[in-house]
């Protein structure tokens, strides 16, 4: 402060150079390069705290900063990452079928992780994924059921003249810390449709113990079916394969009584027919 005098005659050319070389020196380009290699988002959110401080000030630019990184984190809590999952072979680990191309999915089930806190905000969100999950795979067991004939490229029907449905989704809540009134609902909502529109059970793996506490006093465990609540996702799936085997089973069996009763009716009014053209005779 008692050199103030002595520079007050400078230039303002040479104020701004030893204002600026001072700066330079704040200027982290390495941790920019970094984050633009690593995470865009970051690099973005340093990009306008450096563009705000220079221009509008220190703490404008850094409440510019720190705002946008509150909006970061919202739309991360918004839009939690889900995935549908698999079974790597010979094991009971199941994947997501993204990040391991090569795991085993079965017909009529799909796994579905909630990589995150289920809250009002990330609610409907979950349910589109849910149903989205659903559809595809719905779609996927009607293309694989009209398969194309490679040589006369005609549509045929493969086994059962019936396309094969979705019977069982299957949520993964390993990673749900937490669920509020509004997850419940629409959990609720989620299980109501799927029962009432397509015959499909929901079903719970893994649920930790303050999420099965709200499970358990909402009701909704109740009306989900205890039995459909599982400790592993493994064992889920276990139990979704010998539901639909057994089901499949009981079809067999009632089609092939349907046909024994059908061929006796036949050879019954064949007899009718050979017993009055004898008698006309």
């Amino acid at each position: 402060l008692f050199l103030t005098p002595v520079f007050e005659l400078l230039p303002l050319a040479t104020l701004a150079a030893i204002v600026i070389s001072g700066v330079i020196s704040l200027v982290d380009y390495p941790e920019a390069i970094y984050l633009w290699k690593v995470h865009k988002f970051d690099f973005g959110v340093w990009m306008c705290a450096f563009l705000g401080t220079l221009f509008l000030g220190v703490e404008l630019g850094l409440g510019i900063s720190v705002g946008i990184s509150i909006l970061l984190v919202l739309y991360e809590s918004a839009y939690p990452p889900t995935a549908v999952l698999g079974r790597l072979p010979g094991t009971h680990q199941y994947r997501n079928v993204k990040q391991y191309p090569g795991v085993e999915t079965y017909d009529g089930i799909v796994c579905i992780r909630i990589d995150a806190p289920i809250y009002f905000a990330n609610t409907q969100h979950i349910r589109e994924k849910v149903q989205k999950y659903y559809r595809r795979a719905q779609e996927q067991l009607s293309v694989s059921h009209h398969q194309q004939d490679p040589e006369e490229g005609q549509q045929v029907f493969v086994a059962n003249e019936e396309p094969p449905k979705v019977q069982f989704v299957v949520l993964d809540m390993s990673p749900v810390a937490h669920v509020d009134t509004s997850a419940l609902h629409t959990l609720q909502d989620i299980t109501s449709s799927f029962r009432k529109n397509d015959g499909v059970q929901l079903c719970l793996s893994n649920p930790n113990p303050r999420v099965m506490h709200r499970l358990v006093k909402s009701g909704l465990a109740d009306d989900i079916g205890r039995d459909h609540i599982f400790v592993s996702l493994h064992d889920a799936v276990n139990y979704c394969l010998s539901h639909m085997d057994a089901k499949e089973l009981e079809s067999m069996h009632a089609a092939a009584s349907e046909n024994t009763a059908r061929e006796l009716s036949d050879d019954t009014k064949t007899d009718d027919d050979l017993e009055v053209g004898a008698e006309k005779m």
